[in-house]
């Protein structure tokens, strides 16, 4: 184990200890939740899937949206999103090392690199489906079931939500804000 590796271990623990189930329901958990701007949480992620190329941050939350849940685990990062405008229905937001995307249609790409897939379950009375962004070393995957009228308005809310970093530009930010290497 590296030097770097060692110190950043702490630092870590502490990140996954306040990613715990204690946190994921309350109000006050969003500041908990992997901000694209929030390095040490973005480390959680990173690790948790370490082949990804990219890793998925809350950019902003539109209006009426809020993060109900965020766990990050040895294999997969998972993330809830719910709007108030989507009938207690949650986005799942989950980064993994690959996904299957039979049956999807190509999607203009969200990363360099990349390709983004739509796989609908059904249009009408719901939009439902699944959104992938499937990238070097791991994919993310959006599961989503929304009301038919306001959907389109709740995918513009969900793509502004949720961003993808680089793990080429995390490394530069966790060595810059932090003084430490991401591994790998």
């Amino acid at each position: 184990m590296t030097a770097s590796r060692r110190r950043l271990g702490p630092l870590l623990a502490a990140g996954v200890l306040l990613s715990g189930p204690g946190f994921a329901g309350c109000a006050s958990a969003t500041p908990t939740v992997p901000s694209c701007t929030s390095v040490v949480r973005l480390v959680l992620v990173a690790q948790s899937v370490p082949s990804a190329a990219y890793v998925p941050c809350v950019a902003e939350l539109p209006t009426g949206w809020q993060v109900t849940a965020f766990r990050a685990e040895s294999g997969r990062t998972t993330l809830s999103l719910l709007s108030d405008r989507a009938q207690g229905r949650a986005v799942q937001v989950r980064l993994t090392d690959g996904c299957d995307v039979r049956g999807a249609t190509t999607e203009p790409a969200r990363t360099p690199g990349g390709r983004t897939y739509l796989r609908l379950r059904g249009i009408t009375p719901r939009y439902q489906g699944t959104l992938y962004d499937v990238f070097p070393g791991g994919c993310v995957r959006y599961a989503f079931d929304f009301a038919r009228g306001p959907h389109i308005a709740l995918m513009e809310g969900l793509f502004s939500a949720i961003d993808l970093v680089s793990r080429r530009q995390l490394r530069l930010d966790v060595r810059r804000e932090l003084g430490e290497e991401l591994d790998p």
